[in-house]
Parts: structure tokens; sequence; C-alpha cells
């Protein structure tokens, strides 16, 4: 069987970190514009309204079905850049994005704009599979900083966009809009292409199996990963991708609370995409200066960014606390705890803050604190998630993904009739208070977290795992000590590739 072994420099995980930051940073220039693609359609809805005669709710939808397609995209993306690698699932995937902006800018009619845009966010949506790129070449106790970058950059993607997108439309109109976005596009893929190699591991094993047998005639050469992917069949498929993610989603507890708060933190920066615009306009902001706010958004993401290092040694300090040596999962969410209590305060800071009586830059200031937390509770969401569901933590994160999309896209739609409705003050009080029992979600799960964890339906089958995969790194590490030095030198080939023969081969 083909494996890496340690000091295998074709090993993802191996590799020096100044070239898996190069890649992850490429990598991470196409989901941020994938996330601009989403926002920068916002200052054409009144242009489209105007020429194809609909009303502004109407021509909002194809910015919610954007993102709808971020919602359904993963579930066929993920599994194949698992299956068959990050790199061509990559390509093909945002090159169709790019083409897709063609429809977009020359659409003859609404239907054809809104069709043409869920596919477009459909096709985006696999460069969320970045963050596999995290797990693809960091160990899971080096992945903080990778997955903190991941989450910046989804950020920054929407809310940069906003700040200069009002300006394109007025510039050009809203059909340049989509030509802006396909050339963007070009560009990037073509960067990624010319510089990001494949990082999935099991990809890079199957490849080098498939090239031994062709070059020695031996057929016993082989992976693990294309045997567990030819034992695949279309019903255990299903059970991963669909099935078991809506299964936790409303079973449970963790799950279905951090989902609610991620998609509701989410949203609340998608229905800033159209709140914002309205309550600066208040302030005499011009169509191009309404989106310069978004530049307190941006800043807030940033320090939250910065301020890392504060959960890393929260993070320690709980492990060198536990008796074990270990953190627990709980231990993720201790900055949180903080962040969740300001998330709600910043809501209602902006809500009575925000008039025209009052100097625009205090409610944006308030802006920077909702920022900032925003970005803490994705990631205590995600971390937290990842930590206590272990093997099925993809299924688990892929329903919190589903969820934070599609309540993002349904925002856009009732966002600015909400605030014209209850006018700007009480529409944001609303939001704010919506918050308030969300906040609460840290906070349970940090007291109650154990209780929780060990009635899950998974519990005894992550148990069982993770005593296997303790005992299988034991194992490794004892054998690659024992290796002889002599053997390792003389024969290099061996110290990376270990030969298995196949039963019945």
């Amino acid at each position: 069987m083909i494996t890496f072994k340690l000091g295998d420099k074709r090993d993802p995980r191996q590799w020096p970190a100044y070239k898996k930051w190069r890649i992850l940073l490429v990598t991470l220039m196409l989901q941020l514009w994938a996330n601009a693609i989403s926002a920068m359609y916002e200052p054409g809805v009144e242009g489209v309204a105007h020429e194809f005669g609909v009303s502004e709710t109407v021509a909002r939808l194809p910015q919610a079905v954007f993102l709808y397609g971020f919602a359904a995209g993963p579930v066929f993306a993920a599994p194949l850049s698992e299956d068959y690698g990050r790199l061509p699932v990559h390509v093909a995937s945002v090159g169709m994005m790019g083409l897709m902006q063609i429809p977009c800018a020359l659409a003859p009619n609404m239907a054809a704009l809104i069709v043409s845009r869920f596919f477009a966010g459909a096709f985006a949506a696999a460069t969320f599979n970045s963050v596999g790129m995290v797990s693809d070449m960091w160990t899971p106790d080096e992945q903080g900083w990778g997955v903190n970058a991941f989450a910046l950059f989804a950020e920054l993607g929407a809310t940069t966009a906003a700040t200069w997108s009002g300006y394109l439309y007025l510039a050009l109109g809203w059909r340049w809009i989509f030509g802006v976005c396909g050339l963007g596009t070009a560009l990037l893929l073509a960067l990624f292409v010319l510089t990001v190699p494949e990082t999935r591991a099991g990809v890079l094993l199957e490849r080098r199996a498939r090239r031994l047998r062709l070059r020695t005639g031996d057929a016993r050469w082989y992976s693990a990963h294309e045997r567990v992917r030819s034992s695949r069949t279309p019903a255990s498929w299903a059970r991963e991708v669909l099935i078991r993610p809506l299964f936790m989603l409303f079973t449970e507890p963790i799950v279905w609370s951090f989902a609610l708060f991620d998609g509701y933190n989410y949203a609340i920066i998608y229905l800033a995409l159209e709140a914002i615009p309205l309550v600066y306009a208040e302030h005499g902001f011009s169509i191009g200066q309404q989106g310069l706010p978004f530049i307190a958004l941006s800043l807030g993401f940033l320090l939250a960014f910065v301020a890392f290092p504060i959960q890393q040694a929260l993070y320690r300090r709980a492990g060198r606390k536990n008796p074990t040596g270990e953190a627990p999962p709980e231990a993720h969410l201790l900055w949180g705890l903080f962040a969740s209590a300001f998330f709600p305060a910043s809501l209602f800071w902006f809500a009575w803050t925000s008039q025209a009586s009052v100097h625009w830059i205090v409610s944006m200031l308030a802006l920077v604190v909702f920022a900032t937390t925003s970005h803490i509770i994705f990631l205590i969401v995600s971390e937290f998630t990842v930590k206590s569901y272990s093997l099925y933590s993809s299924s688990a994160v892929a329903a919190q993904s589903f969820v934070r999309e599609i309540l993002s896209g349904s925002v856009t739609l009732f966002s600015t009739p909400m605030y014209r409705g209850l006018g700007y003050r009480w529409a944001s009080t609303l939001l704010a208070f919506v918050a308030l029992p969300l906040a609460a979600v840290p906070w349970i799960l940090h007291l109650h977290g154990p209780r929780i964890r060990a009635r899950s339906a998974f519990a005894g089958e992550i148990a069982l795992a993770e005593a296997e995969a303790k005992r299988e790194r034991i194992e490794q590490a004892a054998t690659q000590r024992l290796e002889p030095k002599a053997e390792a030198q003389s024969q290099p080939a061996r110290s990376s590739v270990q030969h298995e023969r196949i039963p019945g081969a």
C-alpha cells in the first residue's frame, strides 16, 4: 500500500510553511472574489428593476438565488474534490463561475438573469473547498491560522465589494458589473492554475500507485484512497452527503443551535448590503459613498483576525488545567463567550446612533464591534463543531453551511421593505432583540457541552474512531522509530512507500 511517511516532501502536510501559505492565499483570493460577486450585484438592483420593468423586490431575486446556489453547490463540489482532487474541481467550477457572468451580463429578461445567477452561485460554492485545503496541508493542531484566514477572506469578499461596487454601477451600469466579475475571475483562475498544485493526499497517492502499476506491471500497488472511492455506492454517497447532514441538523442540539446562531450572524452581513445604503443616505451619502461604511465592517473582521492569539492562549491554558493535558472542545468557545455578549449590544448601539442627528462615525464604530464579534462567532462555530463531531464533522459543518446560505439569501428579499416599514431605528432594534437569545448559545454549550455531546447519537462511534486513530498514531510513531536507518538510506523509495498485496490480485 502506498503511504506517506515522515520526511516525504511529496506529502502536502510536510511542505515548507512558505509554500503552504502561498498556495492557500492564492486559493483564498478565488474565494474572496466569489463572495465579492455575491455582493456586487446589489447597487444595480434599481437599474435592473427599471430596465426590465419589475419591482425592486423582484429585482433582488438574483441576489438571493446566488446565495441559494452557494447552499446547493457544496453538496456536489465537496465530495467530488475529496474523491478526484481539489485542483480539477476548483478549475472546472471557477471556470464555469466566470463563464456564467456572460449570460448574466447579456440577460434579455429577468428570468434569464435569475437562472444564470443561481448557477453562477452553485459553481462559485466550490471555492469554499479552500477550507479543505487547510486540512490537506496542516495537521488538526496546526490549522487554527488557516481556518482563521479562510473566515477572514469569506467575510472580506462581500464587504470590500460593497465598498466600491456602487461607483462601478454609476460609471458603467449594471451589466458591466458582471463584465468585471468575469474578467476578475479569469485573471485569478489563471494565477491559480499557474501556481497551485494538488493538495489532496489521497489523490496524490492514488496517482503514484497508478504510475507504479503502469511502470512495473505489478497490480499489487494501491492506495487506500482508491479502495474507499471504489467501494462507495450511490446509496452510501446519498447517506453521507444528503441524509446525514439533514439528520444531524434536526437531531443534534450543537448542530442546529449553532446553525441558527451562525446563520443569523452571516445573514445580518448580507442584510447590511441592503440596509447600510438606506441608513447612510439619511446622512447625505451619495450612491457611491453609501458603500464606504463597509470599510468599518472590514476593519472589524481584521481586528478579530489579528486577535486570534488571545484564543490560542486561552485554549492552551485550558489544556494545562485538564488532567489529560488536552483541552476539551468547550475550550474553543472561550473568546466567543465575550463576543456573543457584544453581538446584540453592537446591534442596539447601531440602531440608536445611526440617525442623522448623530455623527456617522458613532454608528460606524458599532459596525466595527459587530464585525469583530461576527468573525469570532464564525470561528467558534467551525472549531467547536469540528472538534465535537470528529469523523462526522464534515456532515455537521455542511448542515450549518446550508442554513447559513439559505438565511443569507432570504434576508436580501425582505430587508429593504422591513427597514422602510418599521423605520430604520426599529428595524435594527428588532435584529438586536432576535440576537439576544442566540447570544446565550455559546454560554449554554460551554457549561453543558460535555453532557450534550455524551447524549449525541454519534457519541459512541466518535469515541471508538478517536481511540482507533490514537492507537494508529502510536503504532506508526513506534514503527518509524524502529525502522533501520541504513535501510532508509539505501532504499529511499521505501521510506515513503509501503508494498502490500491486494487480496485476490
